[in-house]
């Protein structure tokens, strides 16, 4: 999955993964930078295991309600157990998505 990033995207993760795949996708993305949504508690975790990626956010917001200006991200990771939410979420995520952006379904092996 890391293969089709390139290194200035602006990457919108609709979960937060292990801490391996973080890594792993911060290190492409030198220019540019990650955001993940998580609950509280997911949040402060990922917060402590990433403390020494500059290019990484977390936010503890509902999907619904993304905390982000319109057109920003140039790709949109969708997680295997949210992609049955793409539909109810489509009007949230196509004001996040910048044009030319895309959404991206993360295999389970990712």
């Amino acid at each position: 999955m890391t293969g089709k990033l390139r290194a200035d995207d602006r990457v919108l993760l609709l979960a937060i993964p292990h801490r391996d795949e973080l890594a792993g996708i911060a290190r492409v993305l030198m220019r540019g930078v990650l955001v993940a949504l998580g609950t509280r508690e997911e949040v402060d975790r990922a917060r402590e295991a990433m403390a020494d990626f500059e290019n990484v956010m977390f936010v503890e917001t509902a999907l619904d309600k993304i905390p982000w200006r319109e057109q920003y991200f140039t790709k949109i990771l969708v997680p295997p157990h949210l992609e049955q939410l793409l539909r109810p979420l489509a009007l949230e995520l196509d004001r996040v998505l910048a044009p030319g952006g895309e959404i991206v379904h993360q295999s389970v092996n990712a």
